[in-house]
């Protein structure tokens, strides 16, 4: 009996925190898509500087594809 009491309080507080876990998710939305729109508009800016220096469409897509933004190198400091 006392399994079943136990896995019954597991199930519940699982489905709360999933819960919560969800609203959180759902107030936190709009900037994430924010986030996206501005990652979005770095890569595309990255990829067409990296065409106009001479890098092949191709050549320009595999450093993105790589590299990404190198937004993260910059913010740590790293070259």
């Amino acid at each position: 009996m006392e399994d079943k009491t136990d896995d019954n309080l597991k199930r519940l507080m699982a489905q709360i925190e999933m819960e919560q876990g969800l609203l959180f998710l759902k107030e936190i939305l709009p900037q994430c898509m924010d986030l996206q729109n501005t990652i979005a508009k770095l890569m595309h800016n990255f990829y067409s500087s990296l065409c106009k220096e001479g890098f092949t469409k191709a050549q320009a897509l595999e450093i993105i594809k790589i590299h990404g933004t190198g937004l993260n190198s910059n913010l740590n400091g790293e070259l």
